[in-house]
């Protein structure tokens, strides 16, 4: 089967629908802003309801820092903002990025939200962690230090983030007139149980109470699909603690332990060239920031510690058939190209 050609054709077909006004589109579902479901409850409302609350799904977004921006979209470039989020002061810009993990697998068009930030920062779902290859921890926003790197590329450049890659953790917006009736303080962590039929209870949800707030619960995607949550659904404060006491997560012995199924249908290959291109770009800062970290202030390494890589896809291995591929520190082998390589009888050295 010609991969590539099949991914192209899919694209294509995607591209078309896109072009017709037929797909949806995808960001009005970051945290969406219906006003038919209100955060902020009366005290009315909240006394014959119980402690209901408003949830919102956010799916994968980045906030950039100024430094940033201005290498992926161009010194001084200002985002456009798409549309205002439900939290005030918040909103989605109409660029986007594209991130890119150490599998070469990439998750495209990730929106930028604002306002810019101090420090970069990317929020993904577990199963977006998948897709690119990387174990991002779970964390509040901001605390980012010893988390995960990503390469980010925009249309002007590519930015190698050491750190700044999260998996956020479920927290609740408070407002203070709904924490002071809640009896809830800034920082707690509470209980909220979803209706439906599948619904749940999801524990350790950080609380997050300001006078700047409204009261709204953020999940991210997958924990939005486990429990079949729509944006604006009416999720409920609750005591889990009779359920059972909450502590960390534990296997059962290697005996019990069900075998997993392997499947490879999530993942993909960048094909895109000036993705690749950009992604060399990211490199060579790589390579420069190690080299600065080596030598030192004042080593001066920084002239000669650009590093030219070379990536190989699937469209390259008829220059290899002969010599066949010797990979060197400089060169990189697409998976997808890996398997096609060794299909083709193509002899693959180191």
């Amino acid at each position: 089967m010609d991969t590539e050609k099949l991914i192209q054709d899919v694209v294509k077909s995607v591209l078309q629908k896109l072009s017709s006004g037929t797909v949806p589109d995808s960001s009005k579902n970051i945290n969406s802003d219906s006003k038919a479901a209100s955060g902020k409850l009366k005290k009315a409302e909240a006394g014959s309801a119980g402690k209901k609350v408003v949830c919102s799904i956010s799916v994968k977004h980045v906030h950039l820092c100024r430094e940033h921006l201005d290498i992926l979209y161009g010194k001084g470039y200002e985002p456009a903002i798409l549309k205002e989020l439900y939290q005030p002061g918040n909103y989605a810009y109409k660029e986007t990025v594209t991130v890119v993990g150490p599998k070469l697998n990439a998750l495209q068009n990730v929106r930028i939200l604002g306002p810019l930030r101090s420090q970069s920062q990317v929020e993904l779902a577990k199963t977006d962690c998948i897709i690119l290859g990387i174990d991002a921890p779970v964390r509040p926003s901001g605390k980012l230090e010893g988390t995960t790197s990503c390469v980010l590329i925009g249309p002007k450049g590519a930015v190698f983030l050491n750190e700044g890659v999260i998996r956020a953790n479920r927290h609740l917006h408070l407002s203070m007139e709904d924490a002071n009736y809640f009896g809830i303080k800034d920082n707690d962590e509470v209980d909220v149980r979803v209706p439906g039929p599948k619904g749940l209870t999801f524990n350790n949800v950080q609380v997050r109470a300001s006078k700047d707030f409204v009261t709204e619960m953020h999940i991210d995607t997958d924990d939005g699909n486990a429990a079949d949550v729509a944006n604006g659904t009416l999720v409920e404060i609750v005591n889990a603690s009779c359920v059972s006491p909450i502590g960390p997560a534990t296997l059962a012995d290697l005996n019990k332990i069900p075998p997993s199924i392997p499947d490879s249908s999530i993942s993909g290959e960048i094909t895109d060239p000036n993705i690749l291109k950009n992604m060399n770009i990211a490199m060579e800062i790589q390579d420069i920031s190690k080299s600065q970290n080596k030598g030192g202030p004042g080593s001066g390494n920084i002239g000669t510690a650009k590093t030219k890589k070379t990536v190989i896809t699937v469209a390259d291995l008829g220059d290899y058939k002969v010599s066949g591929i010797n990979l060197s520190s400089g060169i990189i082998l697409s998976p997808l190209a890996k398997d096609e390589a060794i299909a083709m009888g193509i002899k693959i050295i180191g």
